[in-house]
């Protein structure tokens, strides 16, 4: 059985000692209250990972004054009110024998008006593509102000009872944008050559230091590269690094990119990028400077995290969105239970696009995340017999948490496989992750001995015969066909059907609907080789993509030929071409074959054909309205727990 010694291995930074060289990346929740408080929920949550054998937790980016908020409900330190919440969280990674510490955070001009009230501010007036709203440069006598807000709160996170700060120099947020030259204009102290650039940061580490006294580790995250031309490279955060040193930083948290490079793939990894980009920054680093150094970025596996530090490139290993897929994944990880966790696909659907949306973090894998206090409450004491209709993944989900739950599950699949659209997802170009999800979901459903019979329709006479005590009807969504002259031709196929192998395409091909669907079975299909023209009524491609996953994606797409043809519609589909309309008039196009991509409906008939058979009837996942997986297995997770 596999150990990873080193990453079990106790390890330093500054006075403070971790239990291991596991590290709970800060990231935004959106669990606080409006007021940056720490609520019941956000206790339950980072409880919940404390428990999971992590050896130190950076909770998320903590601002320090309200204008520097960049999230409608991010953890504040800006205030002594706070500092009794912010308690709770240190007492709680304790008992766990954790370490904790905040994430000093000023959001600058990566941030609206919306969410602080007030116009962002920043070192010089340059707008942030990504946000859109012009920041107002800060005088000297604000960047005094700010300085002292961020010792101010360092101050209480120490009064708080936490074990160390960190201090966001990295992702494009204020501290980064003094450092970089694309943001930091000014041609006074704080600007032009690299040394007045570094004289905010440099006021801050002292502001820092000067509160918390000599033996308090003081963390600082910076981004290796900010992925952009003309902007910091490799070499000006080496430089940056060595300095941070000799003012007496204990250690060095090491990312990439900001808000403008979002699209790159390197800040937030998709699915599309390997694990461990960011490897080669932290080795950069580690190499430059003799104090410890955190790796970060889809660092997956406990094979890869060990070997890091094995191999000398990092002294820890931060992992986040891996703990939101499972809190259990240190603990499962040194008992050799690799197989139990519940794998990060990197899909960023219930993360990260939930917080650019101002929402709550949820994770799409992980339904009990965000709602640790939901599922704390007791089993029931009635165990029921349950059927469940699908065996997509509301279906399984539903039936795992079932049945953990001490219910007896049955569950029913009409094909000869479970998966549902898993099975789809899967046959895509650069989508891993969603094989990854589908075998995981399999390995549960053996592992927890769960009864599935596959080639069965759930029918009214199917539940009379089970008599079940609740039914759970999971049973998807079918493509919509339009109502298009010639949709019948042989010519003309279902995405769904061609990803699943059902059915083929030959020659040149129309992907009709633009969607993510549609841009994915489009990349598909030039894979292999086909001509490959996508027709989409909006003004843009897959626009319901997660963000730096669609610009990946439509480089790929444009790379192998692919067209785009937007704001056009089919009107009529023929044996060997279409008929479209734009905003030009009508064209005629040749097409050896039609894919259909134009959304789905919800398989919904049993709900009404099951009426006055049983009483308890739960719908989940596409049978009760379309969309992603996120919802899908959220709701099935739900649906087992109202049992």
């Amino acid at each position: 059985m596999a150990t990873y010694s080193a990453l079990f291995s106790p390890g330093r930074i500054g006075s403070r000692e971790a239990k291991n060289r596991l590290v709970m990346a800060p990231m935004v929740r959106n669990y606080a209250d409006r007021e940056g408080r720490v609520t019941p929920r956000f206790l339950a949550h980072m409880e919940r990972i404390a428990r999971g054998g992590v050896g130190t937790m950076i909770l998320e980016a903590s601002y320090v004054t309200p204008e520097g908020k960049g999230f409608a409900n991010q953890l504040g330190i800006h205030s002594d009110d706070l500092i009794p919440g912010l308690a709770e969280l240190a007492q709680l990674a304790h008992a766990q024998g954790a370490l904790i510490g905040p994430q000093l955070f000023h959001a600058g001009r990566q941030t609206s008006a919306a969410v602080t009230g007030t116009q962002p501010v920043a070192p010089s007036a340059v707008t942030c593509a990504t946000v859109g709203e012009e920041p107002r440069a800060l005088s000297v006598e604000e960047i005094q102000t700010i300085v002292d807000a961020f010792g101010q709160a360092a101050r209480r996170a120490k009064e708080a009872g936490f074990d160390f700060v960190e201090l966001h120099g990295a992702h494009g947020y204020l501290l980064m944008q003094f450092l970089s030259p694309l943001t930091n204009t000014r041609d006074d102290a704080y600007g032009g050559s690299r040394e007045k650039r570094m004289r905010f940061l440099e006021e801050v580490v002292r502001a820092t230091r000067d509160a918390v006294g000599a033996g308090f580790p003081i963390i600082v995250r910076l981004s290796g590269d900010e992925l952009l031309p003309n902007g910091l490279k490799m070499e000006d955060t080496i430089a940056i690094a060595r300095r941070l040193e000799e003012l007496g930083v204990d250690a060095l948290h090491i990312s990439a990119g900001g808000y403008d490079s979002y699209n790159t793939g390197l800040m937030i990894q998709p699915m599309a990028i390997p694990d461990g980009p960011l490897i080669p920054y932290a080795q950069g680093v580690k190499q430059a400077v003799g104090i410890p150094v955190i790796a970060v970025g889809k660092l997956r596996s406990p094979e890869l995290g060990d070997q890091l530090i094995r191999d000398g490139k990092a002294d820890f290993v931060a992992i986040g969105r891996s703990l939101l897929a499972d809190p259990e994944w240190p603990n499962k990880a040194r008992e050799g239970r690799l197989k139990e966790i519940t794998p990060c696909i990197a899909c960023n659907q219930g993360c990260i696009s939930r917080l650019f949306l101002q929402r709550d973090v949820w994770c799409t894998v992980n339904p009990v995340t965000a709602r640790e206090l939901e599922f704390s409450k007791p089993a029931p004491a009635t165990k029921k017999r349950v059927l469940i209709a699908g065996g997509g993944p509301a279906g399984m989900e539903a039936a795992k948490v079932a049945t953990e739950r001490g219910h007896s599950v049955v569950l029913f699949e009409e094909d000869d496989h479970v998966g549902g659209q898993l099975i789809a997802a899967t046959a895509a170009p650069f989508r891993p992750g969603w094989a990854e999800l589908d075998n995981y979901l399999i390995d549960e459903m053996v592992r927890l001995g769960i009864d599935v019979r596959l080639n069965t329709k759930v029918t009214p006479d199917v539940v009379r015969q089970e008599k079940p005590d609740a039914v759970i009807l999971a049973t998807g969504s079918s493509a919509v066909t339009p109502d298009f002259p010639g949709v019948q031709l042989a010519n003309v196929v279902i995405a769904r059907d061609l990803l699943e192998g059902k059915a083929t395409a030959k020659g040149r091909v129309v992907v009709a609907g633009g969607g993510c669907a549609g841009a994915q079975t489009a990349e598909y299909l030039a894979e292999r080789g086909h001509p490959v023209v996508i027709v989409e009524m909006l003004d843009e491609i897959a626009v319901d993509a997660p963000r730096a996953d669609r610009e990946l994606l439509l480089e790929r797409l444009r790379k192998r030929g692919v067209e785009f043809r937007v704001r056009t519609k089919i009107t009529e589909m023929k044996a060997g071409s279409v008929t479209v309309e734009d905003p030009q008039g009508t064209h005629e196009w040749p097409a050896d074959t039609v894919v259909i991509c134009l959304g789905s409906r919800a398989n919904d008939e049993l709900v009404r054909e099951l009426q006055g058979v049983i009483g308890h009837v739960i719908s989940a996942g596409d049978a009760v309205k379309p969309r992603q997986v996120t919802e899908a297995i959220a709701e099935g997770a739900l649906a087992a727990l109202s049992l």
